[in-house]
């Protein structure tokens, strides 16, 4: 990975260090959704909007329910005429009984160069991954062609009530384009 070029033809070590340590930090933030409303998605959507807050690109946090907080921003692209892109990831997890694991399921452990927990594979390494190549970009000064609409999502794992379905129904002006 490391002979990968970034946009400017760089690679970001930065941004591969962060990408291990959002991960981590993300799967210590238990976001277990059990089903009807039973999860609380705020500390991590918090950890995302400050992380994206310091790089520069403004989030937006919404909530239907209290606790069950979704995170939108969107970076500007060079080309207005351009559709926009949305990347999105959601924040909850599926259940996770630390009997039936090797490693406890919300630790964050990296072993033999691998992160280990809930959510290592679905989806808070991909949140993780988004967060730390658009940090990369505006560290860079990295501008995409078109606008980048990117949102971390609610209960993805159960109705989609508290996030999708609430951000398409009550928000759809933060996805325009």
């Amino acid at each position: 990975m490391a002979d990968a070029p970034g946009p400017l033809g760089l690679v970001d070590e930065q941004a591969l260090d962060e990408v291990v340590t959002f991960t981590s930090e993300l799967i210590r933030i238990d976001t277990t959704n059990r089903g009807g409303g039973d999860c609380r998605e705020r500390p991590a959507a918090e950890y995302v909007a400050e992380r994206l807050a310091a790089a520069g690109i403004g989030p937006t946090l919404l909530e239907r329910t209290p606790g069950r907080t979704n995170v939108v921003a969107r970076i500007p692209g060079t080309d207005p005429s351009a559709d926009a892109l949305l990347v999105h990831g959601h924040l909850d997890v599926v259940p996770a009984e630390p009997s039936d694991w090797s490693v406890h399921p919300f630790s964050g452990e990296v072993r033999d160069g691998v992160v280990w927990g809930r959510g290592a594979v679905d989806m808070k390494n991909m949140d993780a991954m988004v967060l730390a190549v658009v940090r990369g970009w505006a560290r860079e000064g990295f501008r995409p062609r078109r606008d980048i609409v990117i949102a971390y999502t609610a209960d993805e794992e159960a109705s989609a009530e508290d996030g999708s379905g609430f951000l398409a129904d009550r928000h759809a002006e933060l996805f325009e384009g």
